[in-house]
């Protein structure tokens, strides 16, 4: 079972992924503040292997295609359509039925074991031979664990001093999900939570602030959880998929500030019903 899951091809397509047209004007980038805002996104950005004033934040640049295996059938058809949905409720494409996986969560009851042997047999694929990445992704448990492949391409010389002659790009990604300890969440909030993990290149220990957030949803009591994707975070994923993708890491950051508070102050849209969650 273990051999057929790790032999689950994960291939990008090459399909752009449109973007909403709508633009802000007059945006001034300023230096990320201190405030809920700017916190909430410091906590939850990484600038790569490349550090903070050289990096880059990563997303996908191309259509997602997700996978669910190892739980029983009708948890994975389930699984797959509602992360699509939650997808599809943000603007980001998801492929047609059949298409090749870029995205593979792997539901296990032995998440641990599994993970090693994941790691054993693509340390050089998926974690670069990265001894930190590898340590982040191993250890220790919890009820979903993720790595994503990211790659950085090469631009034209920008003829500006804000940009670089870079951008940065989620290729491919594995979450692992440990069956028990995320029993105790609902299908709908676990694909909720299973999209944002996957369209984010998260540190293995997100920061959210004590804002109310669906990266909460195995910290809290079940009462406070959170049922779907909040503002917050369609704020927060709105602005990181608007982002000038060949800024530096930090003009980024202010960068998404900018589009966040944007989007936190402009009145909702309504989204495609995925389970549902009040602001």
């Amino acid at each position: 079972m273990i051999s057929a899951i790790l032999a689950l091809a994960l291939l990008g397509g090459q399909d752009a992924a449109p973007r909403p047209p709508d633009t802000l004007p007059d945006i001034v980038v300023q230096p990320l503040s201190d405030d809920a805002i700017g916190r909430f996104i410091g906590g939850i950005t990484v600038p790569g292997e490349h550090g903070r004033f050289v990096g880059q934040v990563a997303r996908w640049d191309h259509r997602l295609c997700v996978s669910v295996v190892g739980g029983a059938s009708d948890v994975n058809a389930y699984l797959t359509e509602q992360i699509a949905a939650n997808f599809r409720s943000l603007d980001i494409p998801h492929a047609a039925p059949g298409c090749a996986p870029t995205v593979a969560v792997v539901i296990s009851t032995d998440a641990d074991a599994f993970a090693r042997t994941f790691a054993r047999r693509n340390r050089n694929h998926m974690f670069s031979t990265r001894g930190e990445a590898l340590t982040r992704f191993l250890g220790p448990s919890r009820p979903v664990r993720w790595r994503h492949l990211t790659r950085t391409d090469q631009r034209a010389l920008p003829q500006s001093r804000l940009r670089v002659a870079t951008t940065r790009a989620i290729q491919q990604t594995i979450i692992v999900v440990d069956a028990e300890r995320a029993a105790a969440a609902p299908l709908d909030s676990l694909a909720a939570y299973l999209a944002f993990i996957a369209l984010v290149d998260l540190p293995a220990e997100p920061s959210t602030g004590g804002q109310r957030t669906i990266l909460s949803l195995f910290d809290e009591s079940a009462a406070a959880r959170p049922r779907a994707l909040t503002r917050w975070d369609r704020a927060f994923i709105e602005a990181l998929y608007r982002v000038t993708p060949d800024m530096m890491f930090g003009l980024q950051q202010a960068e998404i500030e900018n589009w966040m508070r944007h989007n936190l102050t402009t009145t909702p849209r309504v989204p495609v019903s995925t389970g549902g969650d009040t602001p």
